[in-house]
């Protein structure tokens, strides 16, 4: 193959990454939202630490690095998106009682 056409392979399967990592990122959303109203945290190192196994074994020897650190990058990502969604909903909840009071 061409670099041009490996180059177009690249880019198709980044355009389904981003459209995954969007799906996921709401995702993300929703179970920070079930895990605020069920008084739990953020974080699941337990649950983390399987995913990410799994993901290792899922990519093979060769790769198996590389998923461990990317599945850590998707992690610390969520957990931003959620801990910043947390903040915003609690702002508004607190806006909404105070123009309700």
């Amino acid at each position: 193959m061409e670099l041009a056409e490996l180059r177009g392979l690249i880019d198709t399967v980044d355009a389904q990454l981003f459209e995954l990592f969007c799906e996921r990122m709401r995702l993300v959303a929703a179970v920070g939202t079930a895990k605020s109203k069920l008084g739990l945290p953020i974080n699941d190192d337990r649950r983390e630490r399987e995913i990410c196994s799994h993901a290792v074994r899922l990519a093979g020897k060769e790769l198996a690095p590389y998923a461990w650190q990317f599945c850590r990058a998707l992690f610390t990502i969520a957990k931003e998106y959620q801990v910043q969604q947390s903040s915003a909903n609690r702002q508004k909840r607190d806006t909404d009682d105070h123009n309700n009071s």
